[in-house]
């Protein structure tokens, strides 16, 4: 939920997410979920709210969630639902932009929306208050970060290293899961006493197909750290 990259590629896209957890919170593998109007998606499902951060349609449509919206807020529970449940109602409407326009998200805690359908890349910012939707270029590299985890300085860091991996390595979907910190730590990797990066879910789209990987990082609760 908490470090999401885009990149173009050909005829689709790579959306890669990290997703920073408490370790002690159940996750269940993707899974294909038909919503109330028939749309299938296939998503990893939180058990403990029972929503999601990602989720692909299995052909070009992909939504993305984080928490938080510009900069890090106060939390004023209790709030009216998870926003683990957005990307359903996301998929549930008849398009994106459509959603985005329509949504209510009154009393709801800030997220920050990342929306692909096809050539259409998107960004829906809740702030707590305002509805705030951006359309940015689809042919562009993109990356993101929670504002609840880090701080504009962590970053333009992450920004930093980012743009250099890309530099000198190919962007193929192994490849960035290794700008993810998969395999051993970098700048992606949250490492904190109750919060660290939990698992790293990939949505690869080409030809209008899409492919979802999940990938967890194992804690062992014992030694209270990760094992790769």
């Amino acid at each position: 939920m908490c470090t999401v990259s885009y990149i173009p590629k050909g005829s689709g896209y790579i959306l890669t997410s990290n997703r920073d957890e408490s370790p002690l919170r159940v996750t269940y593998s993707p899974e294909e979920k038909e919503l109330k109007n028939g749309t299938k998606i296939i998503a990893p499902i939180d058990s403990e709210k029972g929503g999601t951060w990602i989720a692909t349609d299995g052909a070009n449509k992909t939504a993305c969630i984080m928490n938080g919206g510009f900069i890090k807020h106060k939390r004023q529970l209790p709030y009216r639902k998870s926003r683990g449940h957005i990307i359903y109602e996301a998929f549930s409407s008849e398009t994106f932009g459509t959603f985005a326009d329509n949504t209510d998200l009154c009393n709801i805690e800030p997220f920050t929306l990342v929306l692909v359908d096809e050539n259409k890349l998107s960004v829906l910012i809740w702030d707590g208050k305002e509805k705030h939707i951006q359309s940015l270029d689809s042919s562009k590299k993109h990356l993101w970060s929670s504002s609840t985890l880090y701080t504009r300085e962590d970053h333009a860091k992450k920004m930093n290293y980012f743009q250099e991996f890309l530099r000198l390595n190919e962007s193929d979907p192994e490849n960035l899961l290794k700008l993810h910190g998969l395999y051993n730590d970098n700048l992606f990797v949250l490492d904190q006493p109750h919060v660290k990066t939990v698992s790293t879910t990939q949505v690869v789209v080409s030809n209008g197909e899409s492919d979802l990987c999940y990938r967890e990082k194992v804690y062992d609760h014992e030694k209270k750290e990760l094992l790769y």
